[in-house]
């Protein structure tokens, strides 16, 4: 395999978002549907980021195969934030049950998204969840979480799905659970079960 000697790739920054970039590694994005988001990329060593006029500049010197997958990753998640700051993202799932009926609340005050009544359990299935990065919208069977920032999104979704993991029953009979079936970003849909 042929060794490079150097790498460098562009980002460019759209008008309507503000780029700040403090030392080499965090970066801060801002713009008119979020933010700000910050981003801590201190374990990136051997790629340095620079911001010239409406650009993010990554460079590394005789990169190897690991560095320049890492490098183009980084550049994904911040084009990600560039993306979910100028339309946010929704991730939505769906409520289904077949035994007992339950619904999903969100506490902002508590930072908490609440699963009552799974399974018919007394005490309520509890996660945890940022309401200043995270939007939950619950309406009928669908739970909409929505926010700029992509990873937060689909975290708290996951999270959602793991707190109703049913244990010690056959889970093709106790499907009952909170699953995702369709990402948006702004209007547009990414990705849906169909």
């Amino acid at each position: 395999m042929v060794k490079q000697a150097f790498f460098r790739e562009e980002l460019t920054i759209p008008e309507d978002v503000e780029i700040t970039l403090e030392g080499n590694h965090h970066i801060t994005v801002k713009g008119p549907e979020g933010g700000p988001i910050t981003k801590d990329f201190s374990h990136i060593r051997g790629i340095h980021v620079a911001k010239e006029d409406n650009k993010l500049l990554f460079t590394a010197n005789f990169p190897r195969g690991p560095t320049l997958a890492l490098a183009n990753t980084i550049i994904n998640l911040i084009n990600n934030l560039i993306e979910g700051v100028l339309k946010n993202y929704s991730y939505v799932s769906k409520i289904c049950y077949s035994h007992f009926p339950f619904n999903v609340e969100a506490k902002p005050n508590k930072q908490e998204i609440h699963v009552i009544n799974f399974l018919g359990e007394r005490a309520p299935r509890v996660i945890k969840y940022n309401p200043k990065k995270v939007k939950v919208d619950v309406k009928e069977d669908d739970v909409a979480i929505s926010g700029a920032d992509k990873e937060v999104l689909g975290q708290t979704a996951a999270d959602l799905k793991k707190v109703c993991r049913i244990k010690k029953k056959d889970p093709r009979v106790f499907q009952d659970g909170v699953y995702l079936y369709k990402i948006l970003h702004g209007d547009e849909i990414l990705w849906q079960i169909k």
